[in-house]
């Protein structure tokens, strides 16, 4: 039986096609960074819903998260097993080849910016964000800080969070969960990779 020539290297071209895709996706999903997609409005005018966002997953593996960083965690939970990553890099393949489906294979995963860290005094007055006493300057700010459920003041404790979306009237963060644990935290957001039009280094 003589095997059509054309259907072997349609054949060859596809299976090039998912083994690129899987080496890009395990490099961006490996121990050092990450891609995940913006899924809530909660950070803008920083980020913006569907943008893709780069997270270096390395950088607080010597250092904890700093004031102003934006990271990436785990609502309600900490970063996975094994298993789970396994998962995630099988779902992420599957996305590449499904780009009319809007992914991100953790729906608990928020995008935040760090306010607050192990030390600080944190509280909301009139508007305004304090950290030890001072007011803090936000030109980042979407709209008022409102102080919602979470009592404040608070005092952030070791290994401990507190964090805050950039669009302060629809934000689910600090003022509704509390403080977060440094071991929910994936990474670093540091750049938007798509739309190609927002492509740049998140401040």
């Amino acid at each position: 039986m003589k095997i059509n020539k054309k259907f072997i290297i349609e054949i060859r071209s596809w299976v090039l096609s998912v083994l690129i895709a899987f080496v890009i996706v395990v490099f961006f999903n490996s121990e050092v960074f990450a891609k995940v997609i913006v899924q809530q409005s909660s950070m803008e005018n920083t980020l913006f819903s569907n943008q893709q966002l780069i997270v270096d997953k390395l950088s607080y593996k010597s250092e904890d998260p700093k004031r102003g960083d934006i990271i990436i965690f785990l609502e309600n939970d900490e970063k996975g097993t094994i298993a789970d990553e396994a998962l995630r890099i099988i779902e992420d393949i599957a996305s590449i080849f499904n780009h009319n489906k809007k992914y991100d294979c953790k729906g608990n995963r928020l995008v935040k910016r760090v306010i607050g860290v192990a030390g600080d005094e944190i509280d909301i007055k009139n508007g305004f964000v304090y950290v030890n006493g001072n007011k803090i300057e936000e030109p980042y700010v979407k709209g008022e800080t409102e102080t919602r459920e979470f009592n404040l003041p608070v005092m952030v404790g070791r290994n401990k969070l507190f964090v805050l979306g950039d669009n302060r009237m629809v934000s689910k963060d600090s003022r509704k969960f509390g403080l977060i644990d440094i071991k929910q935290v994936e990474g670093k957001a540091i750049y938007r990779v798509y739309p190609f039009n927002s492509f740049g280094k998140i401040n």
